[in-house]
């Protein structure tokens, strides 16, 4: 048999069964399937292997070889490519039960491929690699440091659940195309040529991304001196120049569509930083620098206030279906205060009042009475009705079933009804404060003026902007948790 003692000599070291080993000659590779596999060095530097469907323990490739691939394979324990490595290595639809890790390689690293892949932990430190591909793979936790990339790097259709840190690399071209980042991506890199983000999924909110740098805080300050701590705010910074380096990259390759999802995570942080700077506490006034160190802090929560609401109001301009919502309900309620405010509390109008309001109402009524004076909705009147009333129970049951399909009863009972309630009281805060305003002022009203005008439309005007401002408010949670 052609290279018989080659295939005994590999299923003698690796421990395994010679009819587990098959030579593939147009390949010049050995195809070892369906066992359990012992490490032999010398082995991975004398031959071409390609393991399919293999259980293989912890493997530390410190050493030159020829080629190793890896196809549906099960590492039970950690798989590291270090120091003197060269050669060339494949994985695909294999399973990491434990850490994978590409450190301190000395020479450049010609081409790896690593694709379908499902990770724990991923840690790529320090090295130098020519082509990188590492494509399609689920990974819970990933860091890349210090690694000059300097061809082409893939990082295309992975998915990557929780932590995300690309930290101070050197990339040629980088790509990250239809890419979903399930948690926060912390990014601070050199790129030199171009940057492909097409398609890639933030899938994280505001309320995700404060949560996880609260997360950050404690992790990083755990173990840190008082003098060596570093402060939320400066840590919500170095988020924030995370996501502005993916911006100004989509922008110098004129990709504006995909900047503003990474602009909008920018003023997430933004937002979040200046939160944090509000509650600190301000500085005694001792001399100018102190004063303008106070007024810059009264500047700062004058913009955090204004970016929560420009988050509330359009997510920063890049949802459309918030910005329209938002617009109706403007409108609607701009027509229900006209007709509020429009009643004076002079008796002599009330009466010219109530004729302009009825001749509003009588436009509609002849609206509608020539719709139902056409012979088909008049013959067909009764089926119509009952053929919209099924439409809209229809909808109203689709429209519920995808709301409640992925949320559980704790869940509803715990945001809607608490978040709920809490929005509800804000409202009447707000509106018990107008009404302290108004009574204030009118201690300064001169007694010849007519009192309740002037309050009433101070009032309505105020009561308008309170209820504006709480309805995009209440809106805005509601499309945040059900769309």
């Amino acid at each position: 048999m052609e290279y018989n003692e080659q295939i005994i000599e590999i299923a003698k070291k690796l421990n395994i069964e010679k009819n587990k080993i098959l030579y593939v000659k147009y390949s010049n590779l050995f195809e070892i399937s369906d066992c359990k596999i012992s490490i032999a060095t010398d082995i991975f530097q004398k031959y071409n292997l390609f393991f399919n469907n293999c259980k293989v323990p912890k493997l530390v490739l410190d050493f030159p070889i020829q080629s190793l691939e890896f196809k549906s394979c099960c590492f039970e324990d950690g798989f590291i490519i270090r120091d003197d490595f060269n050669g060339y290595v494949s994985i695909e639809n294999s399973i990491f039960e434990n850490y994978f890790s590409i450190l301190w390689v000395k020479k450049e690293i010609y081409k790896i491929n690593i694709n379908k892949n499902n990770f724990n932990d991923v840690s790529i430190f320090e090295n130098k690699i020519l082509n990188f591909k590492f494509e399609e793979n689920t990974i819970q936790n990933i860091s890349v440091s210090n690694n000059l990339f300097s061809k082409e790097a893939y990082f295309n259709y992975n998915s990557f659940s929780n932590e995300c840190i690309f930290f101070k690399n050197s990339f040629e071209n980088l790509s990250f195309y239809e890419a979903k980042f399930n948690s926060f991506v912390f990014f601070q890199n050199t790129i030199k040529g171009s940057l492909n983000s097409v398609n890639a999924n933030l899938n994280f909110d505001f309320e995700n991304l404060e949560n996880k740098i609260n997360e950050q805080y404690e992790e990083f300050n755990k173990y840190k001196k008082e003098k060596d701590k570093k402060s939320l705010d400066k840590l919500a910074n170095d988020f924030r120049d995370s996501f502005r380096i993916f911006k100004n990259a989509l922008i110098k390759d004129n990709n504006l569509l995909d900047a503003s999802n990474f602009h909008k995570c920018e003023l997430y942080c933004k937002e979040i930083e200046l939160k944090q700077s509000w509650d600190k506490k301000g500085k005694n006034v001792e001399n100018m620098t102190d004063l303008e160190k106070n007024i810059s802090r009264i500047r700062d929560f004058v913009d955090f206030l204004l970016l929560g609401f420009y988050r509330k109001l359009c997510d920063h301009h890049t949802d459309f279906l918030r910005v329209f919502n938002n617009l109706i309900l403007l409108i609607a309620l701009y027509v229900l205060f006209i007709f509020i405010g429009g009643f004076e509390f002079n008796l002599e109008k009330k009466s010219k009042d109530l004729d302009k309001l009825s001749n509003i109402f009588s436009f509609f009524t002849e609206a509608k009475q020539k719709i139902l004076n056409f012979s088909f909705i008049q013959q067909y009147y009764g089926y119509i009705l009952i053929i919209f009333c099924i439409i809209c129970l229809i909808f109203i049951i689709v429209t519920l079933c995808k709301i409640l399909k992925d949320i559980e009863l704790g869940f509803i009972k715990n945001i809607i009804f608490k978040d709920g309630l809490k929005s509800l009281w804000n409202l009447c805060a707000y509106v018990f404060a107008l009404l302290v305003v108004l009574l204030y002022i009118n201690i300064f009203i001169p007694k010849s003026q007519n009192n309740l005008t002037i309050l009433s439309n101070i009032g309505i005007f105020f009561t308008f902007c309170i209820f504006y401002l709480w309805i995009v408010y209440l809106n805005s949670f509601f499309l945040d948790i059900f769309l």
